[in-house]
């Protein structure tokens, strides 16, 4: 694919990241935006299929689940118009369960937390301060990642479907960005003459890693 080309999928898709979980909020129990809402419950349904053929293995089976997930959110969307509530709920609680999962079962005892692996694939050594120090970040991930399906889960237990909406749909981003922030000031703080990877840096890596993993398990 030409560099023009790739860069402006690029774009497209950060947009539609960044856009349509605003659009769900702001549109949730507007049911008479009933084209934008149709969009809306569409568009993530259309990306997940074209993704999961693309890499499935049994075509067949993929679409037939596709299908079924259509239909089930389709039918939710009929009867009580909280389609878009699974649709953009499912896959937060999916990808941070995924990901406290991923982060957690590399802290028990006799393996390599997974940040340290990342920060050891990023500088080649590190020296024993910095391996504790990358094992308790990846401890405090899973607090994040937990705290994200806790809260996820009482706000749609006790509060409006509005505010549920707000923080799984506006203050994720946000959230998961001010993680990075923190703690990348505090680890240039706290060790200041250690070498510091960038998040760009540790977002690749974790990428890389998550490639490999992938090709692994093919």
């Amino acid at each position: 694919m030409p560099p023009f080309a790739s860069a402006l999928c690029k774009v497209i898709v950060m947009a539609l990241f960044v856009g349509c979980p605003l659009l769900a909020h702001f549109f949730l129990l507007d049911q008479d935006a009933v084209v934008l809402r149709g969009v809306l419950l569409i568009l993530p349904l259309a990306l997940l299929a074209c993704w999961a053929l693309l890499r499935a293995a049994n075509k067949l089976i993929c679409l037939a689940a596709i299908i079924a997930v259509a239909s089930v959110v389709y039918a939710i969307e009929q009867h009580s118009h909280a389609g878009m509530a699974v649709i953009y709920g499912v896959p937060h609680a999916s990808a941070y369960i995924f990901l406290l999962w991923l982060f957690g079962r590399t802290l028990s005892d006799g393996r390599e937390a997974l940040i340290t692996r990342l920060a050891r694939g990023v500088h080649g050594t590190l020296v024993p301060p910095m391996e504790k120090y990358t094992r308790r970040l990846t401890l405090a991930w899973c607090v994040f990642f937990a705290l994200q399906l806790v809260m996820s889960a009482t706000l749609l237990t006790f509060a409006s479907l509005e505010s549920w909406s707000l923080f799984v749909n506006i203050l994720n981003a946000p959230l998961v960005v001010l993680m990075f922030a923190g703690e990348t000031v505090y680890r240039v703080v706290r060790y200041p003459d250690h070498p510091h990877a960038s998040i760009v840096q540790m977002v690749r890596a974790f990428t890389r890693h998550a490639v490999v993993s992938d090709t692994k398990t093919r």
